[in-house]
């Protein structure tokens, strides 16, 4: 290859290389979408379907009344002497007279999901308000659902989301009435319902 023939390879070499990296010769254009997207109402309820209470056994004591004196016939027949009534039986470690037992059953259900103001009502009922053995029976009344910050028997949560990581936790908070409770054992029948709606 001549001289002339290698400068003239070189010139064209670099015209094409100027011709490709000129911008100026170049042709671009583009197009902006908008993007919007619906989130439909959502909620997703958590909870247990079966709740077992298992009590703490309390402390078995014998307590001493104090003193006493009765007078004895020779038939065997007292008199004079007190008498144990339940109106000056002395009080026992674990006494119940006259009061319920407030349940607190911490993070028991959790709500999530989306609706138009962020929040939900959660809310419980009672549809069966007793758990029997036998003749003895356990009593439910004053059932209420609490979040922490709100209690009752129907409060407005925050949803948070759909991610579990945002999921509200609450509570159930519920009264046992024990007077009519005779036997040990497991009493059955008890029913509390969680109701969770987007507001």
């Amino acid at each position: 290859m001549t001289t002339i023939s290698k400068i003239r390879n070189l010139l064209i070499g670099a015209a094409l290389m100027i011709t490709a990296s000129n911008p100026l010769l170049a042709a671009s254009t583009s197009g902006t979408t908008n993007v919007t997207v619906t989130v439909p109402e959502f909620i997703v309820l958590h909870y247990y379907s079966n709740m077992t209470l298992n009590f703490a056994t309390p402390e078995t004591e014998a307590i001493n009344q104090g003193q006493n004196s009765m007078d004895v016939s020779w038939s065997g027949d007292t008199s004079n002497g007190e008498n144990l009534a339940s109106a000056n039986l002395m009080n026992a470690k674990l006494e119940l007279d006259g009061t319920k037992t407030t349940v607190k059953l911490d993070n028991v259900w959790a709500v999530r999901g989306f609706s138009k103001s962020g929040n939900a009502t959660v809310a419980v009922t009672v549809p069966q308000n007793k758990m029997t053995l036998e003749s003895s029976e356990i009593g439910i009344s004053n059932a209420q659902v609490t979040d922490g910050t709100s209690t009752g028997s129907s409060i407005t949560t925050k949803l948070g989301g759909i991610t579990r990581a945002g999921a509200t936790l609450g509570g159930i908070r519920m009264d046992l009435d024990f007077s009519k409770t005779t036997l040990s054992g497991t009493h059955t029948g008890g029913q509390y319902t969680i109701t969770a709606t987007t507001i």
